[in-house]
C-alpha cells in the first residue's frame, strides 16, 4: 500500500476540494461583511497559507465581535486545513473541535461534514484509526450532497485499510464503483487494497486503467498516487518495474511541485536503486526531509504564536471590559453590603431572641433534672434505709440502742452526703457480708428470706458501680416486698456465668397485677439503674403465685480495669 504521507496528500487534495465547492454552493455567508476573511481568501487563492491563517485569525476576531457564531467557524474550519497541510494535526485537531460545537448548535450540515472529514483526516495522520473512522463515519452520515458522501466514504474506506480491515474497505470501493466505474481513485483504491488482503490478487490491469485516466485527465497528483502503488505492487514480483514506476513518480512530484510526494519517491528509489545511486538519492532525500521537518516546525510555532497573541487580545479586551464595569460594580457591592448588614441586624436580633429563650428552657430542665436526681437519692438512700431501720427495728425489738443509732447516723452522713452530691460511702463490711445484712434486715418471724449464690467469686472484679446499683436495687425489691407481697418466702439467688450476672428474685406473696400493671417511682427508679448498667429487667406474669424477676448485666461492660 501507499506510504502514510501519499495517502495524507490524497485526502487532503480531496478536502480542499470540498471545502471550495462548499464555499460556491452554501447559502450561508457571514452576516457582516469581514475584510479580514475575504484577504485571507485571497492569499489562499495564490497558496500563501501563512498570511492566510494570519488574516483567518483576525477575521475570527472580528466576526466574535460581531456575534456571527458561522463566520467563527468557518475561520476555525479553514485555519485548520492549513495547519493539517503542515502536518499540524494537534493543533488543527483543536481548532475543529471548536467548530464542530458551533457547526453543531447551528445545525449547518454542509459544513459540519466537511469539519468531520477534517477531523478524521487528522486523526488518520495520527494513526488513531479508530478514531478516523468514527469521525469519516459521522461526516458521511451529517451530508445529504450526492458528491461529498462519495469523498467522505471513499476516505472512510482508506481508513478501514488502513486499520486492515479490508472487507470493509473493499465493499465500500465496490458500493462507490457501482455508480461510477471508471472513476480512477476508487479503481486505484480499491485494487490495491484487494492486493493488501491477497498477495495473490492481479491488480495490475485495474491500477494500469487508473493510472491511464488520470494521465488523460493531466491529474498530476493522482497519477503519482498510481505510481506508488504500482512500484509497491512490483516491489517483489518485478523489480525493475518497480524501479521504473518511482523513477516516474518522482518525476511527477517534480512537475506537480509536490515535496512530500517527492520524498516518497526518494524513499523507494533509495530501497530499489544500485549502492551508489542509492546512497545519491539518500543524500537528497536527507535533505529535502530536514527542509521539509524545519517547515513544519516553523510553521506549528507561528500558528502558536498566532493563537497565544490571539488568546491574549481577547484577554485584554476582557480586562478592559472589566475595568469599564468596575464602578458599577463596587456600587452594586456597597449596596449588597448595606443589604447584607441590615439582614445581618435582623437575623442576629431574632437569633439573640430565640437563644435567650432556649438557654431559659435548657436552665429549667437543668433544674428539673437536678431536681430529678435528687428526689430519686432521697428515694433509695434515705427513704429505703429509714424504711429498712423500722423493718429491723420492728423485726428485732432487742435490737441495741448504740446499733440503732449508728445506723441512724449513717442515714444521716448519707443524706449530708446528697446534698454535697458526693458519692456515697462504702461501710467497712465486703460485698458479700454488706449484702447479707442488707436482705437479711428484711427477714421476720413472718416472712423467711433465703439467701443463695452470695458468695466472694460473685462480686470479684466488679466495679464500684454496678456493686452500688446491685444493692440499691435489692433494697428497692425488698422494701416493695415488705410493703405490698404479704410474702412469707423470699429467695434471692445470684449466678455469674462467663459473660452475664444474673439475680433472681422470687416471693410467694400475692404478685404483680397481671393487667394494667404501671411502674410507680421506686420501680421506675430501679429500671433506670438497671438500664445504666446495660442491664435487663424481666418481670414473670405467667407465675400462678407470688413475684418471680430476673435481672441480668452483662460482665464485660462491668468489669473493674486495673
Amino acid at each position: 500500500m501507499r506510504k502514510n504521507n501519499a495517502l495524507k496528500f490524497n485526502l487532503l487534495i480531496l478536502l480542499i476540494l470540498i471545502l471550495s465547492c462548499s464555499e460556491n454552493k452554501t447559502s450561508l455567508p457571514p452576516a457582516k461583511t469581514n475584510a479580514y476573511y475575504e484577504k485571507a481568501w485571497v492569499y489562499l487563492d495564490h497558496q500563501n497559507k501563512d498570511s492566510a491563517f494570519v488574516f483567518l485569525n483576525k477575521a475570527k476576531t472580528e466576526f466574535a465581535k460581531a456575534k456571527d457564531s458561522l463566520g467563527i467557524a468557518k475561520c476555525l474550519m479553514n485555519m485548520a486545513t492549513i495547519q493539517t497541510d503542515y502536518g499540524d494535526y494537534l493543533g488543527s485537531q483543536e481548532n475543529t473541535v471548536q467548530a464542530v460545537k458551533i457547526f453543531e448548535k447551528i445545525k449547518d450540515t454542509t459544513y459540519l461534514s466537511s469539519n468531520y472529514n477534517l477531523m478524521g483526516t487528522n486523526e488518520l495522520n495520527l494513526k488513531n484509526f479508530r478514531e478516523s473512522i468514527f469521525y469519516l463515519k459521522q461526516a458521511v452520515k451529517s451530508t445529504n450532497i450526492k458528491e461529498d458522501k462519495e469523498i467522505f466514504r471513499n476516505n472512510l474506506a482508506m481508513a478501514y485499510a488502513k486499520q486492515k480491515q479490508y472487507d470493509s474497505a473493499i465493499s465500500i470501493f465496490r458500493d462507490l464503483l457501482k455508480r461510477n466505474s471508471k472513476n480512477a481513485l476508487l479503481l486505484d483504491n480499491k485494487a490495491f487494497t484487494q492486493w493488501k488482503k491477497n498477495k495473490d490478487y492481479n491488480a495490475e490491469p485495474e491500477m494500469l486503467l487508473a493510472l491511464q485516466i488520470r494521465e488523460k485527465e493531466g491529474h498530476l497528483l493522482g497519477q503519482n498516487a498510481s505510481h506508488s502503488h504500482l512500484s509497491d505492487y512490483f516491489s517483489e514480483k518485478n523489480p525493475a518495474l518497480a524501479l521504473r514506476h518511482a523513477r516516474q513518480m518522482y518525476e511527477v512530484a517534480l512537475k506537480a511541485k509536490s515535496p512530500p510526494d517527492r520524498l516518497e519517491a526518494l524513499q523507494k528509489l533509495i530501497n530499489l536503486e544500485d549502492g551508489a545511486t542509492s546512497k545519491q538519492y539518500f543524500k537528497v532525500y536527507q535533505k529535502l526531509h530536514d527542509s521539509l521537518e524545519t517547515e513544519k516546525n516553523e510553521a506549528k510555532n507561528q500558528f502558536a504564536l498566532i493563537r497565544y497573541d490571539s488568546e491574549k487580545n481577547k484577554a485584554d479586551f476582557l480586562k478592559a471590559q472589566v475595568e469599564n464595569s468596575e464602578q458599577k460594580y463596587h456600587i452594586l457591592k456597597q449596596n449588597v453590603a448595606l443589604a447584607v448588614l441590615f439582614g445581618v441586624l435582623i437575623s442576629a436580633y431574632f437569633w439573640y431572641k430565640r437563644r435567650k429563650k432556649r438557654m431559659e428552657q435548657e436552665n429549667l430542665f437543668k433544674i428539673e433534672k437536678t431536681e430529678l436526681k435528687y428526689s430519686k437519692k432521697v428515694h433509695d438512700v434515705v427513704a429505703n434505709g429509714v424504711y429498712q431501720i423500722m423493718t429491723e427495728v420492728e423485726n428485732q425489738p432487742q435490737l441495741d440502742r448504740n446499733t440503732l443509732l449508728d445506723k441512724l447516723e449513717t442515714i444521716y452522713e448519707k443524706s449530708r452526703d446528697i446534698s454535697y452530691d458526693e458519692a456515697l460511702k462504702d461501710s467497712e463490711q465486703n460485698d458479700t457480708q454488706k449484702t447479707a445484712a442488707l436482705i437479711e434486715s428484711y427477714s421476720s418471724d413472718l416472712t423467711q428470706i433465703f439467701i443463695i449464690g452470695n458468695e466472694e467469686s460473685f462480686w470479684e472484679n466488679l466495679n464500684s458501680k454496678i456493686k452500688s446499683e446491685i444493692h440499691l436495687i435489692l433494697q428497692e425489691l425488698l422494701v416493695n416486698m415488705k410493703k405490698h407481697s404479704a410474702a412469707k418466702n423470699v429467695s434471692v439467688r445470684f449466678e455469674k456465668t462467663a459473660d452475664r450476672l444474673n439475680i433472681l428474685y422470687f416471693d410467694d406473696g400475692i404478685g404483680l397485677p397481671k393487667n394494667d400493671f404501671q411502674y410507680k417511682n421506686g420501680l421506675r427508679n430501679t429500671e433506670n439503674r438497671i438500664f445504666s448498667c446495660n442491664g435487663i429487667i424481666t418481670f414473670d406474669r405467667e407465675t400462678q403465685k407470688g413475684t418471680k424477676i430476673k435481672i441480668e448485666f452483662p460482665l464485660e461492660k462491668n468489669y473493674k480495669y486495673v
